[in-house]
């Protein structure tokens, strides 16, 4: 047989290949969840950058609305109908430059801190994406209806009976087909929150939950 100093550095060589091949393996499965993650983080950019242009837009025509429609206003119509058009329009602006504002916020400083954050950034940026999704869709949802119900009052404070009548008619089937696309769409692509599936993996080697979808397993 061999001397004890040649078989004690052939063990140590074989522990330090391993050890190597470990690491290599390590890096490979970092790289490949990072790969799955990046598509979660450009999915929710590419959402935060839409609704960001989309709020940008409605917020410019509720400011227009602020601005010039009181110049337009009838000297005999109510005092009280103007000030809810203007209360109601100036809501419909807040909402739809917040939205804006949020949507640009996390647009830029989540990829932002995905790419030159510490380990473990990527999770975080696109958890925190998702979380602020929600709440930025929403704000943006309610500015649409506000922008609606501005739309409504311009309607009867400038036009008479029969041009208000139909153009209220008018407007409510706008919002009833708006709302019912809305539901179809959301019924035809719903994910329930605890078949959601995300990008990473926990340490017992299973399939990582969605933001949300942790809370509806319990």
């Amino acid at each position: 047989g061999g001397s004890p100093v040649a078989a004690e550095i052939a063990s140590r060589s074989c522990q330090t290949m391993l050890y190597a091949d470990k690491q290599a393996l390590e890096t490979d499965l970092k790289v490949s969840l990072l790969a799955i993650r990046e598509r979660e983080l450009n999915l929710y950019t590419s959402c935060f950058r839409n609704i960001g242009t989309m709020s940008g837009v409605f917020a410019g025509f509720a400011y227009e609305g602020c601005c010039l429609a009181s110049y337009f206003f009838p000297p005999d119509s109510s005092t009280t109908m103007r000030s809810t058009y203007l209360f109601v329009t100036t809501i419909a602006m807040d909402l739809n430059v917040a939205a804006l504002f949020a949507a640009t916020v996390c647009a830029a400083l989540g990829p932002g801190l995905a790419l030159r954050g510490p380990d473990g950034s990527m999770e975080r940026a696109v958890e925190g994406l998702a979380l602020e999704y929600r709440i930025t869709f929403v704000t943006f949802c309610l500015g649409v209806f506000s922008f609606y119900v501005s739309a409504s009052l311009y309607v009867i404070i400038m036009m008479n009976w029969l041009m208000m009548v139909l153009l209220l008619v008018l407007m409510l089937f706008s919002l009833h087909f708006t709302v019912s696309a809305c539901k179809r769409i959301y019924k035809k692509f719903r994910l329930p929150a605890h078949m959601a599936v995300g990008g990473n993996f926990n340490v017992d080697g299973s399939i990582g939950r969605a933001v949300g979808a942790q809370g509806a397993a319990k």
